[in-house]
C-alpha cells in the first residue's frame, strides 16, 4: 500500500461473542486529511487502475487514475467540511466513529467493472451485523447548498422536501442475493450530518456487499447528486 501524507494503521478489530468470532472494518492514520492511494498500474480496468484494499479478512474494491482516488473504496483522515466538490474526500462529520479515519465511497464505477462491493479475502461466507454512514462533504454541500464545486455549470437542482438520497445495501451469498437494507442520508432538506447506525442483520450470510445510491436528482446523464457517501465500522461474524 502507499499512503499520501502519513502512515496507515489498518484493523479488523477481531473479537468474540459468546464464542463468535467477530470482525469490524476500522482504519486510523497517523496525520489529518491523508488519502490512502495505490500506485500498482498493473491491473486497468477502463480508464482506471484497480488495486483493492485488503484488510483481512475484508477485500474493498479500489480503484484510481492519474488525479487520484476513482471509484470504490478508498480510507481517509480527512477533516474538511466546507470545501465543496469531488476532490474533497471528508466526511461531513470531519472523522470517524471511533478513530480519525474512516472509508469513503464512490458508487458510480459499475459501467467500469468497479462497482462498490466488499467481498472477503478468504472466499468465506460471513454474517453481517451492522455498519455506521454519514454523508461525504462532497455530496452535502451539493445537496444543501445546491453546490458541487462546478460553480454556474453545475447540474444540482436546489432541493425540495420531496427529493430524497438513499443508499441500498445489498448481500449476495455466491450469486444469490439474500436482501437489500436502505438507509435515507437525506429526506428533502433533512440531511445526515452525523455518524449514523444501520443494522444490516437482514442481509444474513454473505460472501460480498454491495453498495448504491439514488436520488431524486437526476438528468441526461443519470444521478446529478455526488455519488459518494462514508462507511466506518462494518461489523461480521463467522
Amino acid at each position: 500500500m502507499a499512503l499520501a501524507m502519513g502512515f496507515v494503521f489498518t484493523s479488523c478489530d477481531n473479537g468474540k461473542e459468546d464464542d463468535v468470532k467477530s470482525y469490524t472494518l476500522s482504519v486510523s492514520l497517523s496525520k489529518a486529511d491523508s488519502v490512502y492511494l495505490a500506485t500498482d498500474t498493473t491491473n486497468k480496468a477502463g480508464y482506471y487502475f484497480r488495486k483493492d484494499i485488503i484488510i483481512d479478512p475484508f477485500s474493498l474494491v479500489h480503484s484510481f487514475s492519474s488525479w487520484g482516488f476513482a471509484m470504490g473504496f478508498t480510507y481517509t483522515s480527512g477533516t474538511d467540511k466546507t470545501t465543496p466538490g469531488y476532490m474533497n474526500l471528508s466526511a461531513i462529520t470531519g472523522k470517524g466513529v471511533k478513530t480519525n479515519a474512516y472509508f469513503t465511497v464512490n458508487t458510480g464505477g459499475a459501467m467500469y467493472g468497479l462497482p462498490a462491493e466488499i467481498s472477503f479475502k478468504d472466499g468465506k461466507a460471513y454474517n453481517v451485523k451492522e455498519c455506521y454512514v454519514t454523508n461525504s462533504t462532497y455530496a452535502y454541500l451539493a445537496i444543501k447548498n445546491h453546490d458541487d464545486g462546478n460553480g454556474e455549470y453545475t447540474m444540482i437542482k436546489e432541493w425540495t422536501k420531496d427529493d430524497k438520497f438513499t443508499l441500498t445495501i445489498t448481500g449476495y451469498n455466491g450469486r444469490e442475493k439474500t436482501a437489500s437494507v436502505e438507509f435515507v442520508l437525506a429526506n428533502g432538506t433533512d440531511i445526515v450530518d452525523s455518524w449514523q447506525q444501520v443494522d444490516l442483520s437482514k442481509l444474513g450470510t454473505v460472501t460480498k456487499i454491495d453498495f448504491s445510491l439514488t436520488s431524486t436528482d437526476n438528468g441526461q446523464w443519470g444521478m446529478n447528486t455526488p455519488s459518494y457517501f462514508c462507511l466506518d465500522q462494518l461489523k461480521v461474524t463467522e
